[in-house]
């Protein structure tokens, strides 16, 4: 009887640890947020967790014997950073977790939502007050000097607000103008964007395909700051040509 009652109590404890059968790319035991707990949960995920993971050494393992392989290392590590910061770890459901890792992946948008009835989102579904604002920043610009044959620097600043829509507070109007070399300018004239999980979407319907910029508020190095998204540059061609770009652009909240 003892040993009966050794066994039945060896197996409930088991019962109770959190053990995890899905594989994932870091250690499932020790997952401590919400987006952890659901990757390791997930089979789906757990291998979409791999795939990001393998492709992301991949990446540094090619570039280890090019030339400025030190650069290219460091800028993969930090796009890296900032896209579990700004657009996996901003995630508050399975789906939205599946789109960032496939896109990931796969280097193409997958579309957003399309809420049927967005006046009646929840509370848990709207973006968060501080989703909404002003965000700058300054930085110094290489202006070419026609005279000297060299670039000088001037001081710019990159500027974009999200403003409010009265009873709409899944939507917003976006206001920005960015700078680039030469002064060259991109300016988002009170375009419409439309809330979706975890970031503000702006569509581009100008050509015959939808562009999409993204726009991801979220905490990064401890600040509040937001990172434009535009998947394979599309939404930029449409907008800016080739004078500039929005992908990967970080901008401080005011």
């Amino acid at each position: 009887m003892k040993k009966l009652l050794l066994v039945s109590v060896f197996f409930s404890s088991c019962y109770l640890l959190p053990v995890y059968a899905n594989a994932a790319s870091f250690d499932c035991n020790k997952a401590a947020t919400w987006v952890e707990k659901t990757i390791c949960k997930n089979n789906e995920l757990s291998e979409l967790d791999e795939a990001m993971a393998k492709k992301y050494s991949k990446s540094l393992n090619d570039i280890a014997n090019e030339e400025d392989a030190d650069i290219y290392r460091k800028n993969l590590i930090i796009d890296q950073k900032l896209w579990l910061s700004f657009q996996r770890n901003t995630c508050k459901d399975i789906e939205c977790l599946v789109r960032e890792y496939k896109e990931y992946l796969d280097e193409r948008s997958y579309y957003d939502i399309t809420w049927s009835y967005p006046d009646e989102l929840s509370t848990s579904d709207l973006p968060k007050q501080s989703s909404f604002g002003s965000f700058s920043y300054t930085f110094d610009l290489p202006i070419y000097n026609s005279d000297t044959g060299k670039f000088d620097e001037q001081i710019a600043t990159n500027t974009l607000s999200i403003n409010e829509v009265d009873n709409k507070p899944y939507l917003s109007v976006i206001d920005s103008t960015l700078f680039f070399t030469n002064l060259h300018s991109c300016v988002i004239e009170e375009s419409l964007a439309t809330w979706s999980q975890n970031h503000w979407t702006i569509s581009d319907n100008r050509s015959d395909s939808t562009t999409e910029l993204r726009l991801y508020p979220g905490t990064y190095k401890g600040k509040f700051q937001l990172l434009l998204k535009d998947t394979g540059d599309q939404f930029r061609q449409e907008r800016c040509g080739v004078r500039g770009y929005f992908d990967g652009i970080l901008l401080n909240r005011e």
